[in-house]
């Protein structure tokens, strides 16, 4: 009776054990391919601003291994930007950087703008945590270049996070004002919370702009009420407002943000972020007399960035290889296309030659009449050079007869400033002047014996004086208005 009651048991979970089997198979088949991109980008954005791990990795093996199944590129090489993204935010870089490459070596010879812009986006943004900022903006740039290409609309939408990055990176290099425009063509496309809040860290601590950091923070906590809590949008917003509040010396009031955004970052696993904020709280405790408390998170400081860096120099050797690895497979292509580069070479230089024999006569002609020309353009240009150069060295010297000298240079460049502004004063039209010869910002403090945080704040009144938009650099404009 009791083989017979096992026997029943066995036939039984063998039944269960084959449906089980069958009905994975079913629900794998199941998925449609746009089911699969839902998951893989709204359901992991989802998860991944709420900093849950396990469930994230959970989700991207499993829909990488249906993509696998139903032989759909595009929702496999999600999955591994997506992991590359996971292990990056929580410092395994090595581990991130495997996934990136995997990523990499799938999607050679497929086109499909929306992966490359996200691929070269995480490239970028991995890098730039490690601090190699040159090859994050290398990669940013073609995330850049392939996401201009994007038709779809909400697609397109990665952009204002590439733009986004892209201005973390200028402002590393100390390029302000071109970190500020990028900072507004982000916002055009998706305005958030952190674009926002960064656009007003930026007035505040460089443009000294206490009305308008206020007003983009105040955008930035309208859209905030529209999210959860425990958000990595919400950590920096409260790190960039305690910034704000330190500058007015409301250090209480700012070490209250700085440690809610911690909590946040250790909720949402953002580790990379840490140490830094680690570091601006033992800068406030210092301001607010309590050596105890700035010695604690000097110590937590240390030990994580410590921590942080070994992982660091690992993943910095292992994207070095692969520089090296690009390099060499570089080498190959280069050899392999040698033979038919000599050989159109070949070609044109032959083709140069007939042309040149069957045309000798007119060509001759012509060339007489161009080497005249040039002739003059040459000695326009070393007059102009001399006046230049003159121009530049007394801007140096802060010569009093600069500005009369350069009017004299350029008089039609003067008076159409004053066309667009007849209310610009002699010191700003000679500020101008400087900006056009090509002076940049910190030579223009230098000669004008003023801070570098005052070049600017002059700067930005011209702005506003001139009509110049804010994605137009400064120096583009006054060039464009004397080759007018």
């Amino acid at each position: 009776m009791q083989t017979l009651k096992l026997n029943q048991f066995l036939k039984i979970l063998v039944s269960i054990l084959i449906y089980l089997s069958f009905s994975t198979l079913l629900y794998s088949q199941a998925y449609t391919h746009k089911y699969i991109d839902s998951m893989l980008i709204k359901v992991n954005e989802d998860l991944r601003i709420s900093g849950r791990k396990k469930e994230l990795i959970d989700l991207n093996n499993k829909f990488c291994n249906i993509s696998k199944k139903q032989d759909y590129k595009k929702g496999e090489i999600l999955s591994y930007i997506n992991l590359g993204n996971i292990y990056a935010t929580v410092g395994m870089y090595e581990k991130a950087f495997k996934y990136l490459q995997v990523a990499d070596e799938n999607l050679e010879g497929i086109d499909d703008y929306y992966l490359h812009t996200k691929l070269y986006q995480e490239y970028g943004q991995a890098n730039y945590v490690i601090g190699l900022y040159k090859k994050a903006v290398k990669y940013n740039s073609k995330s850049i270049y392939y996401g201009k290409q994007i038709k779809d609309q909400h697609d397109r939408e990665i952009l204002s996070l590439v733009y986004a990055n892209r201005a973390d990176f200028l402002r590393e290099s100390n390029s302000i004002d071109s970190s500020l425009i990028y900072l507004h063509k982000a916002l055009e496309i998706k305005p958030t919370p952190v674009i926002n809040s960064t656009i007003a860290n930026h007035y505040m601590l460089f443009a000294k702009n206490e009305d308008s950091a206020q007003m983009y923070f105040n955008r930035a906590f309208s859209l905030l009420k529209q999210r959860e809590y425990w958000d990595p949008q919400r950590a920096l917003t409260y790190f960039y407002y305690g910034n704000f509040l330190f500058e007015r010396q409301d250090y209480t009031s700012a070490l209250d943000y700085y440690i809610k955004s911690v909590e946040i970052l250790k909720k949402t696993r953002r580790v990379y972020q840490i140490p830094m904020l680690y570091q601006t709280i033992a800068k406030t405790y210092k301001k607010l007399n309590n050596a105890s408390k700035e010695k604690d998170y000097l110590e937590r400081y240390a030990k994580l960035n410590d921590s942080l860096g070994r992982v660091r120099d690992e993943s910095i050797n292992n994207s070095v290889d692969k520089i090296t690895r690009e390099k060499e497979k570089d080498d190959i292509d280069q050899q392999n296309s040698t033979i038919l580069y000599n050989v159109v070479i070949f070609l044109l230089f032959f083709i140069i030659i007939i042309v040149y024999y069957v045309y000798n006569k007119r060509i001759t002609k012509k060339r007489k009449i161009i080497e005249e020309k040039e002739l003059e353009t040459e000695l326009l240009m070393k007059k102009m050079s001399v006046d230049d150069e003159r121009l530049v060295s007394l801007a140096r010297k802060n010569d009093p007869l600069f500005f009369n000298e350069y009017q004299n240079a350029y008089p039609e460049l003067v008076g159409r400033l004053l066309e667009i502004n007849p209310k610009l004063s002699a010191n700003e039209l000679s500020f101008c002047a400087m900006i056009q010869l090509g002076f940049s910002s910190k030579e223009i403090a230098q000669y004008g014996f003023m801070q570098h945080r005052s070049v600017q704040t002059k700067k930005n009144r011209l702005r506003k004086k001139l009509h110049i938009p804010s994605d137009v650099d400064i120096y583009f404009f006054l060039q464009n208005l004397n080759s007018k």
